[in-house]
């Protein structure tokens, strides 16, 4: 059944153009992706849906039965609300429900013989159960565990949360709404890791229909299964993932391509025909029939293809395999330890991620290394050839009140205007941009400028927090080819897991208080996830893996059979995850627990296998 069509669609701003024959449409069950450069109209086209902008052009048909729910800060009514009332209004009808059924059990025990309100009783309570109301605090419980809030937030107002923190409560709410239309806007942003994971395996059987916008690589390919791309004024519908749409773009553009330059070469012949023979009386005619073919032809206009405008570069010095910085057994934190025992070299041309979920001590451990703060003990130590060079989560670096201009006048007052000027044009700021306050950049911006300044020096090690947090993806993909081009060393945080695996050479991975190290990128270290917490006897779900006598090795029949029993024991896990996200399952404590145990207990059997089959090959 289609939820929504649109046809044509346009939208103008003061008389200008944001795009214009805009047209896809989504069915049940679809899950479509809206992506494109920043300020291309994304956001724009989503409030459109909403009917909170008005339409220029075109068609927007939504199916009368759609209930749309929209990830925004205004889902949250009241901040004098502690978490659990606020999270707990969306059940304000069952509870209310809930009541009455109190209330009517109490007045059947007094007047037992009453049939009005047994039968009064009974049909509310039908009700009740259908509507799943012995199972909502469940899922309150479950969702906000999830979303990483522990049990001393319950009761916190959420005056005293973040803006980030905020937006997760809203989400919350959002998905507990369980509207049949979800509308996304970068619903990534202000999540850690592991519950972007968790929240890409939960919208993989969501019953309903997504709209997601995202620069999210890796999020968008495991969710979409429709692509629309708003770029220069205009837009392309795809069918597919996001790897269908990186194949058919480029077979469209060249298809398009091919079009435009045969057209080219037919018109050039035409016109060098009108020239040499119109003078000639004997061909005159053929001359006006060529023209007149021109002048009727329908002119195909050069393909446009999103280009990296960016023209990003960082130098640093070749110190391949020199030691440059040296962190040993170190803890980190403030009263007690955050993180302890973190041990690693860096070394020349080494780029490594620091991962891990939110409060965990990754920007903690970034001020250790730059600020000489937090270290409880340990030792760090720098090569005295280190020139670090950094941009930190919140740009805290700038000066809000210059512009963006100014702000690279006064680093770097032995700049001319002209060299400011080109400057700023290799990142995308035009002579308008040049001259915004730095107050009131976007965060797209911000990191751009961020970026731009660095550039100006030639580090040899880099420190990033974060670095494509809005970042659009022409944008990301021209930050990634710079970075892996840098040949100094790379120290970056990120949630970007596409990111990550495209210039990682080491994870640094910080969990309930312990840090995991790991030559090669993020999806290597998904592969030996289970293997380095079960090594740790302190993991709390990890078996005495220590303890273990070594195996002898083994012949290839043996081999054969723990690989044989190690995938049969994946496949079994994943099983169990997908009927985790079922909702008969996920809305039963017990079911879910059993599950969840069951998990767990296949988790700590694989560890064991995948230890015993490490040390016998």
């Amino acid at each position: 059944m289609q939820i929504l069509d649109v046809q044509n669609l346009k939208k103008e701003f003061n008389g200008e153009v944001l795009f214009s024959n805009v047209s896809f449409s989504i069915n049940e069950k679809d899950c479509l992706a809206i992506i494109g450069p920043n300020g291309n109209g994304k956001t724009t086209l989503l409030k459109m849906i909403l009917g909170e902008e008005e339409i220029d052009g075109g068609n927007i048909a939504l199916s009368s039965k759609t209930s749309i729910g929209y990830l925004r800060q205004e889902v949250i009514k009241d901040i004098s609300h502690s978490l659990y009332q606020e999270v707990e209004d969306v059940f304000i009808d069952l509870i209310e429900e809930e009541k009455k059924l109190n209330s009517l059990e109490e007045k059947i025990s007094f007047d037992p013989s009453n049939q009005k309100l047994i039968d009064e009783y009974s049909t509310r309570l039908n009700s009740f159960i259908e509507r799943d109301g012995y199972n909502f605090r469940y899922k309150i419980n479950m969702m906000l565990s999830k979303f990483g809030f522990h049990k001393e937030d319950l009761n916190r107002t959420l005056s005293t949360f973040s803006g980030g923190e905020r937006t997760k409560v809203a989400f919350v709410k959002l998905l507990l709404e369980e509207p049949n239309l979800l509308i996304l806007d970068e619903p990534t942003n202000h999540l850690d890791l592991e519950t972007i994971e968790w929240l890409e395996s939960y919208l993989k059987n969501y019953n309903g229909t997504l709209i997601l916008v995202s620069h999210d690589r890796y999020f968008i390919e495991h969710l979409a299964n429709k692509i629309l791309e708003i770029d220069n004024h205009t837009s392309q519908y795809y069918k597919g993932n996001y790897s269908f749409y990186l194949k058919e773009k480029e077979m469209r553009y060249q298809t398009l391509l091919n079009s435009y330059n045969n057209q080219q070469k037919e018109i050039a012949k035409l016109k060098r025909f009108i020239e040499y023979f119109k003078p000639k009386p004997r061909f005159v005619s053929r001359a006006k029939d060529r023209e007149k073919k021109l002048e009727h032809m329908e002119i195909i206009e050069k393909p446009y293809l999103s280009n990296l405008k960016l023209k990003l570069g960082f130098e640093g010095e070749i110190n391949k395999g020199k030691e440059m910085i040296k962190v040993e057994d170190v803890s980190i934190g403030y009263n007690s330890p955050l993180i302890s025992n973190i041990t690693f070299t860096l070394r020349g041309q080494d780029k490594i991620a620091i991962m891990g979920s939110n409060g965990s001590g990754k920007t903690t451990f970034l001020e250790a290394l730059l600020d000489n703060k937090h270290t409880l003990s340990g030792s760090i130590s720098f090569s005295k050839d280190c020139l670090i060079g950094s941009i930190k989560q919140h740009q805290n670096d700038l000066n809000d009140s210059l512009t963006v201009y100014q702000q690279i006048d006064y680093l770097y007052p032995s700049l001319s205007s002209q060299e400011i000027y080109d400057h700023l044009g290799k990142f995308n700021f035009d002579y308008d941009d040049d001259q915004k306050l730095i107050k009131n950049l976007s965060g797209g911006e911000r990191m751009r400028l961020s970026l731009a300044i660095l550039l100006l020096d030639n580090y040899n090690i880099l420190v990033l927090d974060e670095p494509t947090n809005h970042l659009d993806m022409v944008t990301r993909q021209a930050l990634t080819k710079a970075l892996n081009e840098f040949k100094g060393c790379l120290i970056f945080v990120s949630h970007d897991r596409y990111f990550v695996d495209e210039i990682a050479t080491h994870v640094l991975y910080f969990t309930k208080g312990k840090a995991y190290y790991l030559e090669g990128n993020y999806q290597y270290f998904k592969e030996k996830e289970s293997v380095l917490f079960a090594l740790d006897n302190d993991f709390e779900e990890a078996p005495s893996v220590n303890k273990i006598e070594p195996a002898k090795k083994k012949n290839n029949n043996s081999l054969k059979k723990l690989e044989e029993r190690i995938t049969k024991i994946e496949k079994e896990i994943k099983l169990l995850e997908e009927e985790s996200f079922k909702e008969e399952n996920y809305t039963s404590y017990q079911k879910s627990k059993e599950i969840d145990d069951k998990i767990r207990e296949l988790k700590s059997q694989l560890a064991i296998l995948e230890d015993e089959y490490l040390s016998s090959i």
